[in-house]
């Protein structure tokens, strides 16, 4: 799988302590997407296992109690994210997952997605949405639209829902929108979650 980026824990994407996968690649193209780095599909091809080590050693070491799969566009991948899911519920059960997704909830049920390097067909691609969706607590769905900002938590459009898959989490358990300056022992930042008016600098 392509993998943009790994956060090993936030608290700016999603309820609690989570880690963020960021999958490489996006086709969508929503105009001013946060995250434009992440649309080619290049950068660093990993195995499903490699990815879900992180995930797990981030688990062992911060005491997260969730993922949140970003992107790029995990659903353009989802042949491997489906794998990532089903491994790290096998080795960390009590794990909750969430998804962000440029795809509507229509065009993820219908098969109305496209698949890098696959030629799946509608059959399966509504398939494989189906099995993923069976294993996530929330999500938030929908074209980023600059157009209708939003301050709604994980939301920074109003043309996203956010849509509860479980009763895992409810609504208080998600806050107010934030963002986080990660500096690395190189000196390279990254930021990541929801600057209502741009970035924070």
């Amino acid at each position: 799988m392509l993998l943009h980026a790994f956060i090993p824990a936030s608290r700016a994407n999603g309820p609690g302590l989570r880690s963020v996968v960021f999958f490489q690649g996006c086709t969508l193209a929503c105009q001013n997407c946060f995250n434009p780095d992440g649309h080619p599909f290049t950068g660093a091809d990993l195995t499903v296992l490699a990815v879900a080590e992180r995930v797990v050693q981030a688990h062992k070491e911060h005491g997260t109690e969730g993922v949140t799969f970003s992107g790029g566009e995990p659903m353009q991948q989802a042949p491997a994210f489906l794998e990532l899911i089903q491994t790290l519920r096998q080795q960390v059960p009590s794990l909750s997952f969430g998804l962000f997704s440029g795809y509507g909830e229509i065009e993820l049920v219908m098969g109305d997605y496209w698949i890098r390097g696959h030629n799946h067909s509608e059959l399966e691609r509504r398939r494989l949405w189906q099995e993923i969706r069976a294993h996530l607590d929330f999500a938030v769905l929908g074209r980023f639209n600059e157009t209708q900002p939003s301050g709604l938590p994980l939301r920074t459009s109003r043309s996203q829902p956010l849509r509860m898959l479980t009763s895992r989490y409810g609504v208080k358990d998600y806050g107010p929108q934030s963002v986080e300056v990660i500096v690395h022992p190189d000196g390279r930042a990254e930021v990541t979650g929801f600057p209502i008016r741009g970035l924070p600098w």
